[in-house]
């Protein structure tokens, strides 16, 4: 299909008829031929568009998906980076915690260190304190043991000394 035309010859005559001379129809005219010929498109003007805007969406949809794909890498980089900084903190966060349980460890362990000699003083003191108590016992129980010892001496040689008396009475 061609260009439609505007029909200068026509709408010359009707330029005359309503009051313009000659000349002034004809730069009326050619001033409207040039605006229509110039802004009206043609079929060949609208695919001449319509691949142009083709291309463009497809330009569009190319770099859509480039950033896309440039979204997702960089997604994908801030993952590893966030994991590498939470298995960084997890380990910072183990370490932390082996210290405080190795430091912990070190207290009770100091705490039963200290308790033990505590105890063992202790121990040591009441053993010593029992053989003292032994040591005092056996020094009443001897003293006790001689007394009754020399009781019994002078209660035998008395019984004796009786005897004899009675035998050498008899």
């Amino acid at each position: 299909m061609t260009t439609p035309q505007f029909d200068t010859l026509r709408a010359a005559k009707t330029l005359k008829r309503g009051g313009f001379d000659e000349t002034q129809a004809e730069t009326v005219v050619k001033t409207l031929d040039q605006a229509v010929n110039e802004n009206l498109g043609t079929k060949a003007d609208l695919k001449l568009l319509r691949g142009e805007m083709k291309q463009d969406f497809t330009d569009a949809n190319a770099a859509t998906e480039k950033a896309v794909a440039k979204s997702e890498a960089a997604t994908e980089k801030a993952i590893i980076k966030y994991e590498a900084a939470t298995e960084k903190a997890i380990a910072k966060s183990e370490a932390a915690t082996e210290k405080a349980i190795v430091k912990y460890e070190a207290a009770v362990k100091q705490g039963f260190t200290e308790a033990n000699a505590t105890t063992t003083k202790a121990i040591a003191e009441i053993r010593t304190a029992i053989a003292d108590m032994r040591t005092e016992a056996a020094e009443k129980s001897e003293e006790k043991f001689t007394t009754l010892y020399r009781h019994l001496w002078v209660v035998g040689a008395s019984i004796v000394v009786v005897m004899i008396t009675l035998f050498l009475v008899n």
